[in-house]
C-alpha cells in the first residue's frame, strides 16, 4: 500500500493545563504547566504520526514520536513527555495508514462451549485477557498492499481486482512483509521506532474477532449464504451444525475486501474471503485463565490461521475455529489458495 502523505504544518504551540493540589489543611494551591502539542484537521478514525524536529530547515531530521487516531475530524493533541521541555521543538502530523482500528484492551472467553455444533476438541474454553491495546488492519491485506511493499504478486486470483486480499502466501511470506513495511514507515518517519507491524496473536485475533460476541460468529448463532464470501452451499447453526443449501452462492473466488457487513470493532472478512495467518505456533491451549497477552507456544511445527475462506463450509468461519499448517506452505491443509493476512500495529514486544 502506498501511504498517503498529507501534512498538516504547524509552528510549536503552548496549551495551559491548570491543576489544584490540595494540601493536608485542605488549602489549595494553583498550578500552570504548558505542553506543546499541535492541532491536527483530518478524517475521524483516521491515523497520524506526530513527527518533531528541532531544525525545520533539515527536511530529513523529523522523527515520529506518537501515533493518533483521530477521534474527530478537529483534534488537539499535546505532547507531555519529558522530552517535550527540553528546547525548541517542533511538531506536525503526517496521515499515515488510514485502514487501522485500535482495539482496546479487555477479557473475553477464547475457545467455544461444549455445546457448539462441529467444534474442535481443541477449543477449550479459558478466560484470556488482553492487557495492550494494539491497532489491526480493518481490511485484510490487498493484492494492491502486498504489491507496493514487496513488489511482486503471489496470489493465485490475481486478475479479478487487486483489491481483493493477497493469498498464496505462507506464513514466512506474510511475517516478511510486515518486516518489510515496517522498515519502510520507519525510515519515512510514519511509525515511532519501537513500533513493528507484525501479524496477530491467536488470542489477539479471536478477541478482535468476536468484538465482544460469545456467539459461534460474531455474526450470531448461524452463518447464511451471502452473509460471506464462503461455500454459502453449506451452511452453518451452533446447534444443528451444517446445513445444506442447494441455492446458495459459493464464488469459488476471493472477492475485493469490505463487501460484508463488519463486526463490532469494524473489521471486516473476519470471516471467510481468505482465512488469516496468526502469529502463534500451533499447540494445545492452557487449561486456566492467561492475564498476561498469551504469545503461544515457544516452539512447533505449524502455525495457526484462522478465520474461514471462499472455500470453506460454514463451521470453518466460526470464531473459535482453528486450522494450522507449515509455515512455508503457501496454500491451506485443504490445498486451496485461500489463506491471506491482516497486520497489527503495535510496540515491539
Amino acid at each position: 500500500m502506498k501511504i498517503q502523505k498529507i501534512f498538516h504544518r504547524f509552528h510549536a504551540l503552548c496549551v495551559a493545563s491548570l491543576f489544584l493540589a490540595a494540601n493536608s489543611v485542605s488549602a489549595q494551591t494553583l498550578g500552570l504547566q504548558l505542553y506543546a502539542g499541535v492541532n491536527i484537521t483530518g478524517t475521524a478514525g483516521s491515523v497520524n504520526a506526530i513527527q518533531t524536529t528541532t531544525n525545520v530547515a533539515d527536511p530529513n531530521s523529523w522523527s515520529c514520536v506518537a501515533l493518533v487516531q483521530l477521534p474527530s475530524t478537529n483534534y488537539l493533541w499535546v505532547d507531555t513527555s519529558s522530552g517535550a521541555a527540553s528546547g525548541q521543538r517542533f511538531y506536525r502530523a503526517v496521515q499515515t495508514a488510514t485502514n487501522l482500528v485500535f482495539i482496546l484492551p479487555g477479557t473475553f472467553t477464547m475457545g467455544s462451549p461444549a455445546s457448539e455444533a462441529l467444534r474442535g476438541s481443541d477449543e477449550v474454553q479459558h478466560v484470556v485477557t488482553i492487557t495492550k491495546g494494539f491497532y489491526m488492519g480493518k481490511y485484510l491485506v490487498t493484492q494492491t498492499n502486498y504489491v507496493s511493499v514487496m513488489g511482486s504478486n503471489p496470489s493465485h486470483f490475481n486478475t479479478n481486482s487487486l483489491t481483493c486480499p493477497v493469498e498464496g502466501v505462507s506464513w514466512l511470506d506474510a511475517s516478511n512483509y510486515c518486516a518489510v513495511r515496517t522498515a519502510q514507515e520507519r525510515a519515512a518517519g510514519l511509525i515511532p521506532t519501537n513500533w513493528v507491524y507484525r501479524l496477530p496473536t491467536e488470542s489477539e485475533w479471536e478477541y478482535a474477532c468476536r468484538a465482544g460476541t460469545a456467539t459461534a460468529l460474531f455474526l450470531g448463532s448461524t452463518l447464511h449464504s451471502q452473509q460471506a464470501n464462503f461455500a454459502g452451499t453449506t451452511e452453518y447453526d451452533s446447534t444443528a451444525g451444517s446445513i445444506s443449501n442447494p441455492s446458495g452462492v459459493y464464488l469459488q473466488t476471493t472477492v475485493p475486501v469490505g463487501n460484508y457487513a463488519p463486526n463490532g470493532w469494524g473489521l471486516y472478512d473476519m470471516a471467510g474471503n481468505v482465512f488469516e495467518w496468526c502469529q502463534d505456533w500451533y499447540g494445545a491451549y492452557p487449561t486456566g485463565s492467561v492475564t498476561n497477552d498469551p504469545q503461544g507456544p515457544v516452539t512447533g511445527s505449524n502455525r495457526v490461521y484462522r478465520g474461514g475462506g471462499w472455500p470453506s463450509s460454514g463451521y470453518l468461519c466460526r470464531s473459535a475455529q482453528r486450522n494450522s499448517v507449515s509455515p512455508s506452505n503457501k496454500t491451506t491443509s485443504f490445498g486451496f489458495y485461500a489463506i491471506g493476512f491482516r497486520v497489527v500495529l503495535a510496540p515491539a514486544q
